[in-house]
């Protein structure tokens, strides 16, 4: 389990690096326009396609918006809270 974490805290970190540097937004990979990005349109993204299963948080096969921006936002939850 912590591997999987730490695997995905690494991922999500060159993911949000490269979502910026490539211009890769939620809207752009739902290429159908239905709210989630299934594993057929995540395919298209050689960033995303090997962190899909890991960012599928609820494992239904599809990101939804939350899961996707967890997976792009910098893993520093809880820096500021130990203030």
């Amino acid at each position: 389990m912590y591997k999987s974490v730490l695997t995905l805290a690494a991922a999500g970190l060159f993911f949000s690096a490269a979502a910026m540097a490539g211009g890769l937004s939620f809207t752009e990979l739902d290429a159908n326009g239905d709210g989630v990005i299934s594993k057929d349109e995540a395919a298209s993204s050689a960033t995303l396609a090997p962190l899909f299963a890991d960012a599928d948080r609820n494992a239904d096969g599809k990101l939804d918006k939350d899961e996707f921006a967890a997976l792009v936002q910098p893993a520093d939850e809880g820096a500021h809270e130990k203030k």
